[in-house]
């Protein structure tokens, strides 16, 4: 998922956290706003008037944007 921060701004800083019933993976796109939205294994990455289409795990479920950290939640 380094994608996100090398397809968006080329220094953000993603993580992976893994839980019992889910994973999260975590974008820090630093001060921007912008909006995502999961569509078919895609999330698609708003910011700036630019979009930018980004791969995501398998079993994702659900994506959103706050204060520039992009975070997908990941079933199983």
């Amino acid at each position: 998922m380094t994608e996100i921060s090398q397809s968006i701004r080329g220094d953000g800083l993603v993580r992976r956290y893994d839980y019992e019933a889910e994973s999260l993976v975590v974008a820090d796109l630093g001060p921007v706003q912008g909006s995502v939205d999961l569509v078919d294994g895609t999330a698609i990455v708003v910011v700036d008037g630019d979009h930018h289409e980004l791969d995501v795990p398998e079993g994702a479920s659900r994506a959103f944007m706050t204060n520039g950290i992009v975070t997908v939640e990941v079933e199983g």
